[in-house]
């Protein structure tokens, strides 16, 4: 199952905010959110090895920044010119509709770096992350619990993984009910959707629980997946929890006023810089109906 631009409206996190910046329009505010309309760049989404669909079409989106206060959705942008190369080989993505660009040729491997640039009015960007392989579930399952003061009754989904030794390793958790990736701002994400082995280096761990704030109800289809990504998506990402979480904003609004950095430069005019993520993943993925 891949995150599709469905799933990623909701996730927007990831868009707008994507949040490494979203809004980061540095002019105004903070230092690098603006209430006026200065339209800024904004790439999400990345290179994704599914181990349950390896040959899925590759897809990344691009919008553009909108003020902070509107309630409009981000215009996609479907002029611009988009390669992915691994440093052999090059590939187009081509615009499908509504600013997201796809290529169905790229098979994507481990251990591998991917750049992508993107030519838009006049101006490139680009940037780059790593593939790393990502720990496989060794048990799957889902518990059932009792309301806390901290979570409502329901079935949760657990999973067992045993972390490789001696490697550096960061991991993101996303899950799916009934094929809609569900996430809650909340300001434990940070330290609940992404984790490194810091502490864990070589272990098995038992019962990881991969969204606490994720219940399921008997007959639902309930998915998650664990995703092995690079050392600078998994500081993105605990900068863009941090700031969703702690504000409780809307994944489908316009993000806080703050800056987060992005991965990808512009090269022709540094100033301007774009917002979101370009990254690589790689994804174990396993679902079960909940039954009683």
């Amino acid at each position: 199952m891949n995150l599709n631009f469905r799933d990623m409206k909701t996730l927007r996190l990831i868009i707008l905010l994507t949040v490494t910046a979203l809004c980061s329009c540095e002019e105004t505010v903070t230092g690098d959110i603006t209430l006026t309309t200065i339209e800024r760049l904004v790439i999400e989404g990345g290179i994704e090895r599914n181990r349950n669909n390896p040959g899925a079409i590759q897809s990344v989106k691009l919008s553009t920044t909108i003020n902070y206060l509107s309630q409009d959705s981000s215009p996609g942008v479907t002029d611009a010119t988009v390669t992915v190369t691994d440093g052999t080989t090059t590939w187009e993505f081509i615009h499908t509709g509504n600013g997201l660009y796809s290529n169905s040729e790229l098979i994507p491997e481990l251990n591998t770096v991917y750049t992508i640039t993107i030519i838009w009015r006049g101006e490139t960007y680009t940037g780059n992350d790593t593939l790393n392989e990502v720990a496989v579930f060794d048990n799957f399952y889902f518990e059932f619990e009792e309301e806390t003061l901290f979570t409502d009754e329901g079935y949760f989904l657990k999973f067992d993984s045993t972390d490789p030794a001696a490697i550096e390793n960061y991991y993101y958790y996303r899950v799916f009910k009934n094929g809609i990736y569900t996430i809650v701002p909340d300001p434990g994400n940070s330290e609940t959707l992404i984790v490194s082995d810091e502490f864990f280096d070589g272990q098995q761990r038992f019962g990881i629980n991969p969204n606490e704030e994720v219940s399921f109800t008997v007959n639902d289809i309930a998915t998650a997946q664990q995703l092995g990504i690079s050392q600078k998506y998994f500081e993105y990402l605990y900068q863009v929890f941090e700031q969703t979480g702690n504000q409780g904003v809307s994944f489908t609004g316009n993000p806080p006023p703050a800056s987060i950095r992005s991965n990808v430069i512009n090269v022709t005019t540094p100033s301007n810089r774009p917002l979101g993520f370009f990254y690589a993943a790689d994804i174990e993925e396993q679902s079960i109906q909940i039954t009683e």
